[in-house]
């Protein structure tokens, strides 16, 4: 046994000697320059770009067996605004000789300094590295084949003939000082990396291997410059055929990403897979770093926060999003989906948000007018441009299911919570099969659809809301208490087009509006038939403050056909008041012509005695006509007039048929005498004195 084992160790230092006198020699006989002009011409051949050393090659013994070589420099092809395509200020490689005894391979750092890369496009669009991708497929093509190979294409070798990642170590990678110009003539921009500087740790068979890398990026179109740093830990795994990035660390802009990175091949398919998490940072300084300016927003802290976190997994063709949640500012939102096929999207999608307050993202609101009322003239201001139609083509090669969850929406000042909505895109045709939400102590559930498939989008929606507290919704939206009660709406309408004019001029279909238990703010029913009565009778107006029109239901329909409305049927009902209406109403013309007949059921505070009689169950017209957004409201003083000259000639008529039947008062009554004593006829009818003055009144 000892014998043997002087033998081997005999047997290996003669190895050692061959290999330390090879090294010796070749370091002392052989001169690698005496080959550059070899070298040179053979790289000329394979890629017609001129090789140039700059430097000489020299080669190392101590501590491994190696070369260096100096500045070396390849030459672009004609055409192109750069000389040189790539150069290099250094480059070291070394080798360990006693492991090739046993098979292994031991590689020292590989040094590599100052390469500089220059990639071009031409003006007609031809880059500079084609020519050298041509070279090479050629020489793939013509050069022999080693053995067959497998389902991915890669070659397939004996596991007992060959090397495996075990039997190689490199001790590190060092790269310094590197730098890539792109420029494309066609688009005339310029990107540029620059100060690149990557360092790998030992690599030895699956063991992690460190890594940092930093870089200078530089970019015209989009304007853009960064100064990214990443670190992490590689790993490789030839059995799996992965390659792991584990502890990654990516810093940007004052924005830091961490996580897991994995990529591979399975069943002949690249896939890859990823766990990140961005932390704190500010969107808002993200931005302005990148030179995007915002917008102006109601509230100026908002876009300060965002955290997220992202597990995915994808291939070439499909990404599925295990999680994303995301914090911004005071919004929790986390994702769920997939993606199939990028050219012919199918996407699934469920999303769910706890609350939003979009009017802090809005723009504030617009300035008022100056207190000088001056107004520019129109002849100096723009026209207004035309809206537009927007583009949905994309619909019709999109498949979509999505569903959303929030828990609370601000918009405009109006509030909603308990969101939910279900949307799916098929063959062109978007389907919200279903909508629902609370709103202001109501429930409004709802559907619709939009057809992209014709010239012109098509479009349909039905709803219904049910128990809408009225006072508080329209104070948040329009600033102002207008009409309170209990309301329910329904409606199913149809039209085409998308912007305001097209959806004006198309809408057609059916609405109904029934509010209960309310009162109209602010309008005085009773203060405006009295200032009627008294414009009719030629006195004036009352003074004070108008009060609220209380009212136990109020409900109206209408039907609606390309953006003319029709109602016919407004009933109004409470203990001062009935009323009845109909009119229309131009949506696109913005007008409208609407009469309601109102008539008084109750005592109206003012008007007593004989007036009151001649108003009570008398149906007096309410006008509103005019603009929609600016409508003129009042009493039809015309038709008030018209009643009371009726109601006064009913009383001539009356008096004058007890007269005839020997029942009349005497004279002095007719003259409004207070002394009469005409009981009979007070109390069958009314007083003489009150019909008498509004006879002298009217006529």
């Amino acid at each position: 046994m000892k014998k043997s084992l002087k033998i081997l160790l005999a047997v290996c230092a003669s190895l050692v000697v061959l290999c330390l006198t090879v090294a010796i020699a070749a370091t002392i006989l052989v001169d690698p320059n005496a080959y550059k002009g070899e070298i040179v011409r053979l790289v000329r051949e394979k890629t017609g770009r001129q090789l140039a050393f700059e430097g000489e090659i020299e080669l190392n013994f101590f501590p491994y067996v190696g070369f260096s070589v100096g500045p070396v420099a390849l030459g672009n092809g004609p055409g192109f605004s750069s000389p040189e395509m790539v150069r290099i200020k250094r480059a070291k490689v070394s080798l360990d000789l006693i492991p090739l005894v046993s098979g292994r391979v031991c590689v020292g750092k590989l040094v590599l300094d100052g390469l500089s890369v220059h990639l071009d496009k031409n003006a007609e669009g031809v880059g500079n590295w084609e020519a050298l991708a041509g070279a090479q497929d050629a020489a793939a093509e013509t050069a022999s084949p080693n053995g067959p190979a497998d389902s991915d294409g890669q070659s397939v070798t004996d596991d007992d003939g060959g090397l495996n990642l075990e039997d190689i170590s490199v001790q590190g990678v060092e790269i310094t000082d590197a730098g890539l110009v792109y420029m494309d003539a066609q688009q005339q921009s310029v990107t540029s990396v620059g100060n690149l500087n990557l360092t790998l740790g030992a690599i030895h068979g699956t063991d992690a291997i460190p890594f940092a890398l930093d870089f200078n990026l530089v970019s015209e179109q989009p304007k853009l410059a960064l100064h990214p740093k990443l670190s992490g830990d590689i790993r490789l795994a030839p059995a799996a055929r992965t390659v792991t990035l584990d502890n990654l660390t990516v810093s940007a802009l004052g924005a830091q990403l961490s996580g897991r990175l994995r990529a591979g091949m399975r069943n002949g398919e690249p896939q890859f897979s990823g766990t990140l998490r961005l932390a704190d940072t500010s969107p808002r300084d993200l931005l302005d770093k990148l030179g995007i300016t915002l917008p102006e927003t109601s509230d100026p802290s908002v876009l300060e926060r965002l955290s997220a976190e992202i597990q995915f997994i994808g291939t070439s063709d499909s990404l599925q999003l295990n999680s994303l949640t995301a914090k911004i500012d005071d919004t929790t939102m986390s994702v769920q989906g997939a993606v199939i096929n990028f050219h012919a999207p199918k996407i699934s999608l469920a999303m769910q948000v706890d609350g939003i307050d979009l009017d802090r993202y809005l723009p504030p609101p617009a300035e008022s007018e100056p207190a000088s009322g001056v107004v520019q003239r129109a002849a100096d201001s723009k026209p207004a441009r035309p809206e537009q139609e927007p583009d949905l083509s994309a619909l019709r090669d999109l498949t979509l299911d999505a569903r959303m969850a929030v828990g609370g929406l601000k918009v405009r000042n109006v509030k909603a919570s308990d969101i939910r909505i279900a949307v799916n895109v098929h063959d062109g045709v978007l389907c919200v099969s279903a909508l629902s939400l609370s709103l202001y102590g109501g429930r409004f559930e709802g559907r619709a659809t939009l057809d992209a498939n014709g010239q012109d989008v098509s479009w349909a929606g039905q709803g219904s809301l049910q128990g809408l507290n009225t006072l508080p919704l329209l104070h948040d939206l329009l600033g102002r208490d207008v009409l309170s009660g209990a309301a329910s709406v329904d409606f199913n309408l149809t039209g085409s087009g998308l912007t305001a004019e097209s959806v004006k001029k198309s809408v057609c279909g059916n609405a109904a509006l029934s509010v209960t238990d309310g009162a109209v703010v602010g309008v005085d029913v009773a203060k405006m038939i009295r200032d009627g009565l008294n414009q009719a009778t030629g006195d004036d107006a009352e003074d004070g403050e108008p009060g609220d029109f209380e009212y136990s239901r109020l409900s109206a329909s209408a039907t609606l056909k390309n953006g003319h409305l029709v109602n016919d049927d407004l009933e109004l009902d409470s203990t001062l008041v009935e009323a009845s209406g109909a009119g229309w109403a131009d949506l696109p013309g913005n007008s409208t012509d609407y009469k309601a007949m109102v008539t008084v059921v109750g005592s109206l505070d003012g008007l007593e005695g004989e007036l009151l009689e001649t108003v009570q169950g008398v149906p007096l017209p309410l006008h509103v006509q005019g603009k929609l957004d600016q409508p003129l409201v009042g009493l039809d003083t015309e038709a008030v007039g018209k009643l009371f000259v009726t109601a006064g000639v009913n009383a001539g008529l009356d008096i004058l048929v007890d007269g005839l039947l020997g029942d009349a008062p005497d004279d002095s009554s007719l003259d409004g005498d207070e002394d009469s004593e005409s009981d009979e006829y007070v109390d069958r009818d009314t007083s003489g004195e009150g019909r008498d003055s509004l006879l002298d009144v009217l006529f």
